[in-house]
């Protein structure tokens, strides 16, 4: 068990045998190959040492087996290399792991959330897949208004959320164990908040959709984005915002004041109204001109804060203050000093 744990850990910092044993400094790679193929175990010293450079506890390496997980649905790809997904996909896992031993500490009563199910809403087309945002919003019961923070709305359905410090070409992947009943998206945490709440909901996308197997990846994305744009910006709030008659022009101003609405970027927002036939090609075309010039496809004016998820944190303190876990136990779910959960410090948990 312990040489699948080194492994994964290696993994899980993104390193190489070979870079794990020049950070060691006193073993070779092959020494490392051999506890990975559990044709040798390492002692008690090295195991500190390994957890040091690895940066996990460790008990990491002594945790029940690891976490099967289904396909990960990775948005964007195609631009990941392999070695890359495979350090998301172990910064998943361990997350899944710590979320679900968390859970099984408390009564299922006490903690149980509404289901979302995978795959609960059938889409042959984009168009379907617009009609598909609506029809979950009904199920959620939060009609066309504003979704203010996504995150909660996702965790009050049983969808995990994690931010996680990926690396520059990730945005969001959507992870469900194997046997289906934990499912997480995990997004980057270094992009705007608008750019985070639509690779969220494009992710949710992923789960709630249930899509041809042989339609191509690329229309499977672009449903996905259809459906983003239109869980996070309702048709009723577009043509409440820009009228329900197709316009050749539209000020940017406009798409300024709906981000601060609806929480959507303003190019998410122009593209709502070409979707919905809202706007001439050629005013469309004039506007996305204007984005280039200004810069705002990389960078937009009033960039949104992020809104983190609350929930898991929440679990580790109402465990805490139940007796349910001791305070190394807390300290090691949230891998933050045990120093950090004295009652008395309500500062950030992120500095601590």
């Amino acid at each position: 068990m312990i040489n699948d744990r080194i492994r994964r850990a290696r993994l899980l910092r993104g390193m190489s045998l070979e870079a794990l044993a020049l950070q060691l400094g006193d073993i070779t790679k092959q020494g490392l190959s051999k506890y990975e193929k559990g044709s040798s175990t390492p002692n008690s010293s090295r195991v500190l040492q390994l957890a040091k450079v690895l940066q996990v506890s460790p008990e990491y390496f002594f945790r029940a087996e690891a976490v099967p997980l289904a396909p990960l649905e990775f948005r964007k790809l195609a631009k990941m290399p392999k070695y890359r997904q495979v350090q998301v996909e172990e910064q998943i896992r361990e997350h899944l792991e710590r979320y679900i031993a968390l859970e099984e500490c408390f009564d299922p009563v006490d903690i149980q959330t509404p289901a979302t199910p995978a795959q609960m809403l059938p889409v042959s087309s984009i168009e379907e897949a617009e009609h598909a945002a609506e029809a979950l919003r009904e199920y959620w019961g939060i009609g066309s208004d504003p979704i203010s923070n996504l995150t909660e709305q996702l965790e009050e359905h049983s969808i995990k959320v994690a931010m996680l410090m990926g690396p520059a070409d990730f945005d969001g992947a959507c992870a469900a164990t194997g046997d289906g009943r934990h499912v997480l998206i995990a997004l980057n945490a270094e992009r705007p908040g608008e750019r985070i709440r639509f690779t969220a909901a494009h992710e949710l996308g992923h789960w709630v959709m249930q899509l041809p197997d042989d339609m191509p990846e690329r229309d499977k994305e672009n449903c996905c984005h259809r459906f983003a744009g239109a869980f996070l910006y309702p048709a009723k709030g577009v043509t409440s915002d820009f009228g329900s008659h197709p316009r050749s022009r539209v000020h940017p101003r406009e798409l300024l004041i709906a981000k601060r609405q609806y929480g959507i970027s303003m190019h998410a927002a122009l593209r709502r109204l070409k979707d919905l036939k809202l706007l001439s090609d050629g005013g469309y075309k004039s506007v996305t001109i204007q984005f280039s010039a200004n810069g705002w496809r990389k960078a937009e004016p009033e960039p949104l804060p992020c809104k983190p998820p609350q929930r898991f944190e929440s679990l580790v303190f109402w465990g805490l203050a139940e007796g349910l876990i001791t305070k190394s136990r807390a300290a090691e779910l949230l891998r933050k000093p045990v120093s950090a959960l004295d009652p008395n410090f309500l500062g950030s948990l992120e500095s601590a």
